[in-house]
């Protein structure tokens, strides 16, 4: 269960380095946040050209100016931190290689 949620989660967070963002719901963008906040504090993190696609991405939702803080309060937030820490950082890595995203991390 926790696989196939964390697949979900990292799908979604590299299709955001891909496709237009407004196609994705605020809902999601709190998810991807609280799993690339998983990863880039507890693993390698984003590659320069990965994080500045997100935060391309986040300033269409005008979430660059939403504190961090707040974003952490938001449930789907941290479940999306959760399951990323609960996947693991290699298992993380390795999805994002299979899907053809491992460019955009380290």
């Amino acid at each position: 269960m926790i696989n196939q949620t964390m697949k979900k989660v990292l799908a979604a967070a590299l299709l955001l380095l891909h496709l237009p963002i407004h196609s994705l719901s605020p809902n999601e963008m709190l998810v991807i946040i609280g799993a690339v906040k998983y990863y880039n504090e507890n693993c390698a993190g984003l590659t320069p050209k990965g994080m500045h696609q997100m935060n391309k991405g986040l300033k269409r939702f005008d979430m660059d100016n939403t504190p961090l803080f707040i974003l952490e309060k938001n449930k789907l937030a941290v479940s999306g931190f959760k399951t990323a820490e609960k996947f693991g950082c290699d298992g993380t890595h390795r999805e994002a290689r299979k899907a053809g995203y491992g460019h955009y991390i380290n």
